[in-house]
C-alpha cells in the first residue's frame, strides 16, 4: 500500500516513516502493532484525503486479521465521511476490504441544483366588461404565449424517498386578447408578465436504481415584476406599463410527475407540472385606471386568471450524504 509524501515538513518524514511501518507490520503479521502505529499517524498527522483513506484501509485490513469486524466498520464509516463516493479497485485492493466496504452505501440526503424550460399558460376568464358592447360580451378571443423560467433548487431527505424542495425562479410569461368589431377594426391586445416565483413542495422518489421517477406538490408563491401591454388596431401601437392594474402577489398550488437519472454524485431530471393560480390576474377597481387603452382602444381588463403548465428540465448536485449500513 502506497503512500504520498503531501504532508507538512515538519511532520513529513514522521508520519511518512509511521505510515510505511505500519504496512510492513501489517504485511509480516504484526497486526496490533500497525493498528497502534496507524491509529497515532491518524489522530497526529495533517494527512491529506487520500492518504486518510488509505491510512483507514489498511487499519481496516488489520481489523479484520484480528477477527474485529465491528472496528473494521467503524473506520469504514470513516473513510466514507471523506469520500461518501469511495469504492474500493476491485482489480488493486484486497478482497477482505473489498467485503467490508460492500456493506456500506452512501445515501444521499441534500442537493442543489439548477433547471429551466417552457411554459404556456391557460387562460380563464370569470367576468367578461366591454365599453363597447352594452352587455359586456365583446367578441374576443384568448391566445397563450409561450414563455420560459429558469431558477435554482435545494432538495432535503425527510424520510426513505420523501424530500421536501424549495426553489426561486425567474418566470416569463404572457397572453393575446384579440377584440373583433370594435367600431370596425381590430383590437390586438398582449401583455407579457415576468415573475419571481417560490415553489414549496414535497417530492417522492420510486427508487428503480439510477432511473427514478418522482412525483410532487406543494405551494407556488409568485411576485410580478412587470407587466408590459402592447395594443395596436392595425395604425397606431402603444405599449403601456400596467403593473399598477395587477395583482403583485399570488399563491398558487401545483403538482407535478417526471423523472431523473443519476451520474455519480449528479442527477439529470425532467419534469412536467401544472399550477393553479385561484386569484385574478387583473387588480380589483382598476380596470378603468389605463387612459390610453380605455379611450383610444376602447379597450377594459375581463375578470381573468391565468394558469400556468410548465417542462423544465435541469440537474442536480448532492452535496451532504449519509453512510447507511445496507439491509
Amino acid at each position: 500500500m502506497c503512500f504520498s509524501a503531501d504532508i507538512g515538513y515538519g511532520q513529513m518524514d514522521t508520519c511518512i516513516t509511521n505510515l510505511k511501518d505500519a504496512s510492513n507490520n501489517y504485511d509480516q503479521g504484526n497486526f496490533d502493532d500497525a493498528i497502534a502505529v496507524l491509529k497515532n499517524t491518524i489522530a497526529h498527522c495533517p494527512l491529506d484525503k487520500g492518504d486518510q483513506i488509505q491510512a483507514y484501509s489498511l487499519l481496516i485490513l488489520c481489523y479484520v486479521s484480528v477477527d474485529n469486524l465491528e472496528a473494521a466498520d467503524a473506520a469504514a464509516e470513516k473513510v466514507m465521511k471523506i469520500n461518501p463516493n469511495y469504492t474500493p479497485d476491485k482489480f488493486k485492493d484486497d478482497s477482505k476490504l473489498i467485503n467490508v466496504f460492500k456493506k456500506f452505501s452512501p445515501e444521499p440526503m441534500f442537493s442543489i441544483g439548477v433547471a429551466g424550460g417552457v411554459n404556456i399558460p391557460f387562460e380563464k376568464t370569470i367576468n367578461q366588461y366591454s365599453v363597447v358592447y352594452p352587455n359586456g360580451q365583446a367578441p374576443a378571443s384568448y391566445k397563450a404565449k409561450t414563455g420560459f423560467q429558469m431558477g435554482l433548487q435545494a432538495e432535503r431527505r425527510v424520510c426513505n424517498n420523501l424530500w421536501v424542495e424549495i426553489g426561486g425562479s425567474y418566470r416569463s410569461t404572457g397572453y393575446q386578447h384579440i377584440l373583433n368589431d370594435v367600431e370596425g377594426e381590430q383590437i390586438n391586445y398582449s401583455e407579457k408578465l415576468t415573475y419571481f416565483d417560490v415553489p414549496l413542495c414535497l417530492k417522492y422518489y420510486f427508487a428503480f436504481s439510477r432511473f427514478q421517477p418522482y412525483v410532487q406538490a406543494g405551494a407556488y408563491f409568485s411576485f410580478l415584476t412587470t407587466a408590459l401591454s402592447t395594443t395596436n388596431n392595425g395604425v397606431d401601437k402603444d405599449i403601456i406599463n400596467r403593473i399598477s392594474l395587477r395583482n403583485t402577489y399570488q399563491t398558487g398550488a401545483f403538482g407535478a410527475v417526471g423523472a431523473s437519472y443519476m451520474v455519480k454524485s449528479f442527477l439529470l431530471f425532467c419534469d412536467i407540472r401544472y399550477i393553479i393560480f385561484p386569484e385574478n390576474v387583473n387588480k380589483a377597481g382598476s380596470r378603468y385606471n389605463d387612459e390610453v387603452n380605455l379611450f383610444k382602444y376602447y379597450y377594459v381588463d375581463d375578470d381573468f386568471r391565468l394558469n400556468n403548465i410548465q417542462f423544465n428540465a435541469g440537474v442536480s448536485f448532492f452535496l451532504r450524504y449519509k453512510n447507511v449500513r445496507k439491509k
